[in-house]
């Protein structure tokens, strides 16, 4: 029966491993029945995921029923008021990640909303997560709910997340002067609820995982208590001068808790975020980003498509940079997805329409190659291999045919190379000039 599907084995990323792996998934009913029952297209979708995905062929195989959801356009979060534990949730993680993973591979779906089904499925969970813990009676505080909110920060704050990201999160909790008791036993149960929320999201079972989680973009870093309360983190932001905290709050979005809380917390901190008045000294700490960006690229190694010169973190730089500097006289770009910047800066004049399609293509392009290197094995992963064959296998799952393999990767590299110009063009514009940024 594998003979049926020689064509669309020789198709695929890695034409050994795809039959190696087809005859064993062959063995399960629930797959063969699919393959009989669906389009040719929806086969060659599959084919594709049990290649190039490591994690998702080992979930195929424990869990071959979930194969009717390659292709399908419903999405499982439908469910999730249904989930009870944390299991559940990993459960309907898997099952939404190979559904998703289906439409990357399938290209039938624009690659901004691959972005935000990712980001809306890490939203989904932390929020039923979150509920399902402060449903836990050894942390209520006095038999009340604990105030405290979350927000996302980075690629989930930009509703732009990756198949393997951190989800960057910031805490804020209630003032001592809002709590009617006693302030340490609050305060405690603040602790102990995020430490339970971060645990389980990070814990690693049988079934996978859910989401590794990062809190050390809060005030002072890892050196510091896990939350802190509105009060406290307003004056920290107040006195702050490192420019980079002004750049991740750019793309920090409320994500789960009290919506009081984080609407209070994005009250005050606007004047922050989108400063009124600009010096030369804090244009001077936005460029010296720059140049830290430059040192990081000058070390040896595989080419990163994050960090390397010509990659994601080059335009995504040159878009908030220009969006610090010009939000406060044009508040359309106060929102924290980039590529909905991108628009609004042409629609303003500050980039020609042409230039920001060439950014567009850019940067779509370089995030759907990152999030194919992070679908193989589920890691954080961001270094394009130099060595050829495993070269080969990325540029193959991204649509590149030549007349062999030489030509494949021939195509590759040339239209690589041609996103990487236009995102160091992107980086290369970023000029200090008197008292402008251009």
């Amino acid at each position: 029966m594998i003979s049926k599907y020689k064509g669309l084995l020789e198709q695929s990323p890695n034409p050994e491993l795809a039959e190696l792996r087809l005859g064993r998934l062959f063995q399960e009913e629930k797959i063969r029945q699919y393959l009989q029952e669906n389009p040719v297209e929806l086969a060659r979708v599959f084919i594709h995921i049990v290649t190039i995905s490591n994690f998702l062929f080992h979930y195929l195989c424990r869990q071959p029923e979930v194969i009717n959801l390659i292709g399908s356009e419903q999405s499982e979060l439908s469910n999730i008021d249904k989930v009870t534990d944390v299991e559940g949730l990993r459960s309907l993680k898997y099952r939404e990640l190979l559904r998703i993973t289906s439409l990357d591979i399938g290209n039938k779906t624009p690659y901004e909303n691959i972005l935000l089904a990712l980001s809306d499925l890490a939203d989904k969970i932390i929020i039923k997560l979150l509920s399902l813990v402060e449903e836990g009676r050894d942390i209520k505080w006095a038999g009340k709910e604990v105030p405290l909110c979350l927000f996302a920060m980075g690629k989930l704050g930009a509703q732009e997340l990756n198949y393997s990201s951190d989800v960057d999160l910031i805490c804020v909790c209630a003032n001592r002067d809002d709590i009617s008791g006693d302030v340490n036993e609050y305060h405690s149960a603040v602790i102990q609820r995020i430490r339970h929320f971060v645990g389980y999201l990070e814990e690693i079972t049988s079934t996978g995982f859910l989401y590794r989680v990062d809190l050390n973009l809060r005030p002072w870093g890892r050196s510091a208590p896990l939350v802190m309360s509105i009060d406290d983190t307003e004056h920290y932001y107040e006195a702050s001068t490192e420019a980079w905290e002004r750049f991740a709050w750019l793309r920090a979005r409320l994500v789960a808790g009290s919506e009081s809380l984080g609407v209070d917390m994005l009250e005050r901190l606007h004047s922050y975020i989108y400063r009124q008045t600009l010096g030369l000294e804090d244009l001077e700490r936005f460029i010296s980003i720059k140049d830290e960006m430059s040192d990081i690229r000058r070390k040896e190694g595989s080419w990163n498509v994050k960090m390397g010169e010509g990659g994601i973190r080059d335009i995504e730089f040159f878009i908030q940079l220009l969006q610090i500097v010009n939000a406060r006289d044009h508040p359309q770009l106060q929102q924290t997805n980039t590529l909905k910047v991108l628009t609004c800066m042409v629609a303003i004049g500050l980039v020609d329409n042409d230039e920001a399609e060439n950014i567009r293509e850019s940067y779509l392009f370089l995030r759907r190659l990152e999030n194919r290197l992070q679908m193989i094995d589920e890691l954080q992963v961001h270094d394009l291999p130099d060595e050829k064959k495993q070269r080969l296998i990325i540029a193959r799952s991204l649509g590149f045919v030549g007349d062999d393999s030489g030509d494949t990767l021939e195509k590759f590299d040339q239209y690589l190379t041609r996103q990487r110009s236009v995102a160091r063009d992107c980086f290369d514009k970023i000029l200090l000039k008197g008292q402008e940024i251009v």
